[in-house]
């Protein structure tokens, strides 16, 4: 009883202070550092080989400043898909859309979803991040994502919601991004797992030349 009367109050807080930070219009727009589409093509072990732009109407619905989707393959040719959305503000009804809301569709049914850390360099300890299999007939799909929060790497939506908030007071910033990853799975689910493990390993340190601390 305790604990969901603690999250019914930290939902109620929160809501208010989303709502407040929608209807207050100042505040910093924060640019990213570089632009998306200078970010390497060569990724460790991974080289880029094209990428996709979005249509208008997407881009209507995400309200993305800047985004990159490219595809990296090693080389055994197995491919890894990299999604970087960034916003350089969430006020005025700007706000992320999360990958967990959009994975499922187009056939793709979720299986199993957790969360993992990921050793990496460019941060105090291990990055927390969701862990996602999907499946369609016999097609199966890994993905990992979290939020770039300012220089810190959060997995759950309603963290990423506080640390929007907290930032916001303190910062006057409400600038962040959402990271993915995803690929075919590979063998088998631990060996892809490990596979995109290390290209995260490879990339996560190359993000701090392009999203703002």
């Amino acid at each position: 009883m305790r604990n969901g009367y603690r999250m019914a109050v930290s939902c109620t807080l929160l809501i208010g202070a989303l709502l407040f930070l929608q209807f207050r219009s100042h505040g910093e727009v924060v640019p990213i550092r570089r632009s998306l589409d200078a970010f390497p093509t060569v990724v460790g072990d991974w080289k880029g080989l094209g990428g996709t732009i979005f249509e208008v109407e997407i881009l209507n619905i995400l309200q993305v400043k800047d985004y990159l989707m490219r595809r990296y393959v090693d080389s055994a040719g197995r491919s890894i898909w990299l999604y970087i959305g960034y916003w350089d503000t969430q006020r005025r009804g700007v706000q992320m859309h999360s990958p967990k809301n959009c994975l499922p569709g187009g056939g793709w049914e979720p299986l199993e979803a957790r969360r993992v850390w990921i050793p990496v360099d460019g941060a105090p300890h291990s990055i927390e991040v969701n862990h996602y299999l999907l499946a369609r007939d016999q097609d199966q799909e890994l993905v990992l994502y979290w939020f770039q929060s300012q220089g810190r790497a959060v997995a759950g939506e309603f963290d990423a919601k506080l640390e929007l908030v907290k930032n916001a007071i303190v910062r006057n910033r409400t600038d962040g991004a959402i990271i993915r990853i995803s690929s075919p799975v590979y063998g088998n689910l631990q060996e892809t797992f490990q596979l995109q493990v290390g290209y995260v390993q490879a990339m996560y340190p190359v993000l701090s030349q392009f999203l703002p601390d």
